[in-house]
């Protein structure tokens, strides 16, 4: 009777335990998600405050076909060029969210619209990368 209890008993903590695991993916993924939709949203509507808010004083920037930006003051400096340039439209698309412990990052896709000196525009794709930790705290 006592090992049937035990074996019950660690069989519900793992599944707590698995259960709670997933509800942080599911918050990480949830909080990935708006970070993108807040960034996008705030570079479409000019507001570079916006989007600088959502780097860490000490985050890392990797701009396509440029070297690395540290710290959120290089980034704000180095965003305002396309910023001011008419960069515009963009749109993030994720194609996947993983989690390990308290480390989350996700894949996807973005584009953008850049305008040319003849007054045209041209769409730009890529692929996007971002990660962030302690998950756990967020509700």
């Amino acid at each position: 009777m006592r090992s049937t209890v035990k074996k019950r008993s660690r069989s519900t903590g793992t599944r707590l335990a698995r259960a709670a695991r997933k509800s942080r993916t599911v918050n990480a993924a949830a909080t990935i998600r708006r970070i993108g939709d807040d960034w996008a949203r705030h570079w479409n509507a000019g507001e570079l405050d916006g989007v600088v808010a959502a780097y860490a004083e000490d985050a890392v920037y990797l701009p396509p076909h440029h070297e690395a930006v540290h710290g959120r003051e290089a980034i704000r400096d180095y965003l305002k060029a396309p910023l001011s340039h008419g960069v515009s439209e963009l749109g993030f698309e994720v194609t996947y969210i993983k989690q390990q412990g308290p480390i989350a990052w996700d894949v996807g896709t973005y584009r953008v619209t850049i305008p040319r000196s003849d007054d045209t525009k041209t769409e730009d794709p890529g692929n996007t990368s971002r990660s962030g930790g302690v998950w756990e705290n967020i509700g």
